[in-house]
């Protein structure tokens, strides 16, 4: 079925949003040393630029996809999407860390704005039978956005400064905003009139902020990070008891708990993203401390993983069109646990073949369980709470990832101490590798049968 003109502008504007989101993550990570540089930044500061601009990711998914509800989906896009460029452009001006640090923070912000409302606007936009397609197109662009970061932002950064990544993005990021402003008039407004939810918005935030800072400081301040994670268990406590008594909550609890597809779905896409964040992590360090290669080396055989989830995104379209989305989004959860304790058997003598099996397997995996898992969400939650559910979606992604790292800097604690990894205490590092991608890999097979058991009338 082809897709309608305004449709095809609304896709590519929402695309190149949901691209440069994880390009801007994952470009920025690979320019950390000329950037810590140029702005006379020490180690801990460096360390935080990706901590705050996930914060703002963290602390705004859901509050995004209720403001698209009550104020237009369309029109939050276009929101986020502004704040996003024009952070961006003044983040390429800037000579102080502090203010670097608080415009990430504002930049993850606008993402949150245009990633939740975007996932939306295209599942409202999307006919019957289309959803899957209209979904898998967006998510390749964000798999190629992961893929594309690490090179393209090396070579920008090499060739003209790291200031030109930024720079750049916002220029795409403007002509993405003005496609959307004059050329889609599409919109959607499920809670016109209904009141937000403040209290509960600003405890979430709260409670955002303790976990994203508490497992950012789990390797450096124990004590301090314990504290903050108590803190965000207390304080989450406190928002789902604000949510139940709220008669218009910022997410509709109730909704978990009287709808079996949507709280396992949910369930389930926790659990598989809090597990395969980690092996990056992992590989890149296995490749330039355990097995010698550069920088350069390395980056391409990490982005195995994110061009074959790319590449594989349009095909798990395919079969959710053709088969029942339940049983693909089954063998996706299947493969990603297959491919990550395949990964926790490497050595540093085994075959590269060996890891770029596993890779394979979880960039096939992951596409055929986000794609068919993040339909299934969005169509179980029902028109009224599409924005709550595309909010709530984001908001899983990132939480699982901050998960992921407080278990990686537990176990890396627990083997290594407070020392770095180096060829010194590599066979520490291997340990806690193997560890940690077990388990993952274990999780993820658990997590068949949370899909397994949505899947039953």
């Amino acid at each position: 079925m082809p897709i309608e003109k305004n449709h095809r502008r609304l896709l590519l504007a929402v695309c190149t949003a949901l691209f440069f989101m994880p390009f801007m993550m994952a470009g920025v990570n690979a320019v950390l040393p000329p950037l810590g540089e140029s702005l006379h930044a020490s180690a801990r500061q460096l360390g935080l630029v990706g901590a705050f601009y996930s914060l703002g990711l963290a602390v705004f998914q859901l509050t995004s996809g209720s403001l698209g509800d009550i104020c237009g989906r369309r029109r939050v896009w276009l929101w986020g999407m502004g704040v996003f460029a024009l952070a961006g452009a003044v983040l390429g001006f800037v000579e102080s860390t502090p203010l670097f640090l608080g415009l990430r923070f504002v930049q993850g912000v606008g993402g949150a704005m245009f990633n939740a409302s975007g996932l939306a606007l295209l599942a409202s936009a999307a006919p019957p039978g289309q959803r899957a397609a209209y979904l898998g197109i967006s998510g390749a662009a964000v798999y190629a956005g992961i893929a594309c970061g690490p090179p393209v932002a090396g070579f920008i950064a090499g060739w003209l400064g790291w200031r030109w990544l930024f720079w750049g993005n916002a220029l795409a990021a403007a002509g993405a905003f003005l496609l959307m402003r004059y050329c889609v008039k599409l919109e959607w407004r499920t809670a016109k009139g209904q009141p937000f939810d403040w209290p509960g918005c600003i405890v979430y935030g709260c409670a955002m902020a303790a976990l994203t800072f508490g497992a950012s400081e789990l390797a450096r301040n124990p004590a301090l990070a314990w504290g903050l994670l108590g803190a965000f268990v207390v304080l989450l406590t406190v928002f789902c008891l604000l949510e139940l008594k709220s008669r218009y909550p910022l997410l509709d609890l109730r909704l978990l708990a009287r709808n079996r597809v949507f709280a396992l779905s949910s369930l389930a896409a926790f659990v598989n993203y809090s597990s395969f964040f980690g092996m990056l992590f992992f590989f890149s360090l296995y490749l330039q401390v355990g097995r010698g290669m550069s920088v350069q080396q390395a980056g391409f055989f990490l982005a195995l993983q994110s061009v074959v989830q790319a590449l594989t995104t349009p095909l798990a379209a395919r079969l959710c069109n053709a088969w029942n989305p339940g049983y693909v989004c089954a063998v996706g959860v299947a493969l990603c646990g297959l491919g990550l304790t395949a990964a926790g058997f490497l050595q540093l003598d085994s075959p590269l073949g060996l890891m770029l099996g596993a890779q394979c397997l979880l960039g096939v995996g992951i596409s055929l369980f986000a794609l068919p898992n993040t339909t299934i969400i969005l169509e179980s939650a029902g028109p009224e709470h599409v924005g709550q559910a595309s909010g709530l979606t984001g908001a899983v992604r990132t939480g699982g990832q901050l998960c992921n790292m407080v278990v990686i800097t537990l176990t890396l604690s627990l083997f290594l101490g407070q020392e770095p990894v180096s060829i010194a205490n590599i066979d520490g590092f291997m340990r806690s590798m193997h560890t940690d991608l077990i388990i993952f890999g274990l999780l993820n097979l658990l997590a068949v049968g949370f899909v397994l058991a949505r899947n039953r009338r």
